[in-house]
């Protein structure tokens, strides 16, 4: 062979040759693989709890909170001047004092001297009014002797004489009055049953007129507002019948205290920055006595009694579809269903069965476990351990296949 022959046999042909042996085992190699065994998935089967549909009854309790607030709230203020000598023991920030109950005594020696003058004026003023009776009743005798046919004039009766010191007289009684009430006014005393919330002023201090000594609230005005979100007015009781009461709930250093009081009233106007409705419960006057632990300004959780739903389905509300629907058990699968809802809170979910979209009737085997990523159809077991129901429903299913085979 000569060289020109081999140097076209190594560059051309045997790369083909090559190329075309690789092919072949690779062939060989790849027809003669085990084939992999296919078997079919297991079908998933969901284990539920059910539970049949039933109407009952349900009593609406709306949430809200608030604090507890003094309606009747304000500044007792000294009406009189002078310098007080004496407080009450009880005139300190926080204790409780009693309608009509002497708190401070302003110095009074002014005063007591202004009502004697005032005294001794009325007595000039009833005496002089005396004397010109006596003047009219001699001016009457007198007219009669002399002119016993004629009618005297006011002039000659000393009518305006006598009318002038009646009028002195009434101005002396009424200077005598404010003297007097003056000098009442120098014991400042409590306007209602409260409690001080601050005290401004102590003994030996000269105070003027109108300044306040204190500040206080009514005991029997508290109250505590409560907002309700406008989708859920419409489950306040009704203005008739008994009022609505109201649990109130407290938290004391991890201890809870909870009260019951009645509704009082709600606002006639809606919040305009929230855009709630408020209702206002009302609390009994011996309140703060009862429970020394609470102070005006203290947060409570308050549970509203709300209208009582007649002839209603309740399921958990965690058991709810991301679109608000439920499952339903039937023929060992489970199916998405609409409802309507009427009310729902974090714990229940009270279904309308008469709505027009509610697909569920009487006796229908709701799903009360929580189901997710389930399709529609899917099948479904019921779990033996939930209820007495359960057993019954797979009891129930058991004897329907029985019955077909035969």
């Amino acid at each position: 062979m000569s060289s020109k022959k081999k140097n076209l046999w190594f560059s051309t042909i045997l790369p083909i040759a090559l190329l075309v042996a690789v092919i072949i085992v690779v062939n060989m190699m790849t027809s003669s693989k085990p084939k992999a065994f296919s078997r079919k998935a297991p079908e998933r089967v969901e284990m539920v709890n059910v539970e049949p549909v039933e109407f009952t009854d349900y009593q609406v309790f709306i949430d809200s909170y608030g604090n507890i607030e003094a309606a009747t709230s304000s500044q007792l203020v000294a009406q009189v001047s002078g310098q007080v000598i004496a407080v009450a023991p009880n005139f300190k920030t926080g204790l409780p004092i009693k309608k009509g109950q002497k708190l401070l005594q302003i110095d009074d020696r002014d005063y007591q001297i202004e009502v004697r003058i005032a005294r001794a004026e009325v007595a000039n003023a009833r005496l002089a009014l005396n004397e010109e009776k006596a003047r009219a009743e001699q001016a009457l005798k007198d007219w009669k002797k002399i002119n016993p046919n004629k009618k005297a004039n006011s002039l000659v009766l000393r009518e305006p004489q006598m009318a002038s010191a009646q009028a002195k007289l009434d101005a002396a009684i009424a200077r005598l009055e404010k003297a007097k009430l003056a000098l009442s006014r120098t014991q400042v005393v409590a306007p209602y049953d409260g409690y001080i919330v601050k005290r401004l002023v102590s003994e030996g201090e000269l105070i003027n007129s109108n300044k306040p000594v204190a500040e206080i609230f009514a005991s029997d005005s508290l109250e505590v507002r409560l907002p309700v979100a406008s989708n859920k007015v419409q489950f306040l009781k009704s203005g008739d019948g008994e009022p609505a009461q109201v649990k109130l709930q407290a938290d004391f250093a991890g201890n809870t205290e909870s009260w019951i009081v009645p509704l009082d009233r709600s606002d006639s106007v809606i919040d305009k920055d929230t855009r709630q409705w408020y209702v206002t419960a009302k609390l009994p006057k011996d309140f703060l006595q009862k429970n020394p632990q609470v102070k005006v300004g203290q947060f409570v959780s308050a549970e509203i009694e709300g209208r009582l739903l007649k002839n209603v389905v309740i399921v958990p509300s965690t058991v709810l579809t991301s679109d608000n629907r439920v499952f339903k058990f039937t023929d060992g699968a489970v199916y998405r269903k609409n409802i309507k809802i009427l009310w729902q809170d974090d714990k229940d979910t009270v279904i309308d069965p008469d709505g027009a979209e509610t697909e569920l009737e009487l006796g229908d085997l709701v799903v009360t476990s929580r189901l997710n990523f389930v399709a529609d159809g899917a099948k479904a077991k019921v779990n033996e351990q939930s209820s007495q129901v359960s057993r019954s429903v797979n009891d129930g299913l058991t004897s329907k296949s029985t019955n077909g085979v035969e």
